[in-house]
């Protein structure tokens, strides 16, 4: 793989990467509602969820998603499920909360992390995905093993960087904010997570 072939992946890996989805939806929410710590769990979840759906492509799982379409509508539909689930759990989170000077309680540790892995993993357009994207950049006459870890490398940092950067900043705007703007972060939030899954309900694959 040359450099140039190199630099045309990342600048597509960012593009491809940088528009909002769910999880960064879910992402934004949890920054300004709770802190950059907890969203920074998220982010990790995430991190470690794309580098499973990775291996899982390379190792052909892939391709039998593309094939299996009662595998895929599972997974999708689990997928679609948990998106609605947290945008649920949003709007009852914030309906805990009674006085506007009151804060909001923070997931329980771990509860992030998994929640970002999960959003990754249940989506199978990210396992089909990578089974497509990459060999479009791999020199099938250089060493297949140290091209598919620079790729996978090369675009599982650049989502690490864009997921810290919405963390930062929205974690910003909630600190501007102010405590007393949790709840209806926490409503918006909530919202935009199901309208997520149901555009995804409606989505063509």
């Amino acid at each position: 793989m040359s450099l140039s072939t190199w630099i045309s992946y990342t600048i597509a890996c960012i593009l491809l990467i940088s528009p909002p989805g769910p999880t960064v939806t879910y992402l934004i929410t949890t920054s300004m509602t709770h802190g950059k710590k907890t969203a920074y769990e998220i982010v990790w979840g995430s991190f470690w969820g794309g580098l499973v759906c990775l291996i899982l492509s390379f190792i052909g799982i892939g391709a039998i998603l593309k094939t299996s379409e009662t595998l895929y509508a599972i997974l999708r539909l689990l997928g679609i499920a948990y998106l609605i689930y947290l945008g649920i759990k949003s709007f009852l989170d914030a309906n805990k909360v009674k006085d506007k000077t009151e804060k909001m309680v923070p997931p329980e540790k771990g509860e992030a992390f998994k929640n970002g892995f999960l959003l990754i993993f249940l989506n199978p357009k990210n396992i089909i995905f990578f089974a497509s994207f990459l060999p479009q950049f791999i020199n099938h006459n250089s060493p297949f093993l140290l091209q598919t870890t620079i790729l996978s490398l090369t675009y599982l940092i650049i989502g690490l960087i864009n997921d810290y950067l919405y963390s930062f900043f929205a974690s910003n705007i909630g600190n501007v904010l102010g405590k007393h703007s949790e709840k209806w972060i926490a409503y918006i939030g909530g919202v935009a997570m199901i309208l997520s899954a149901i555009i995804v309900v409606f989505q063509n694959f």
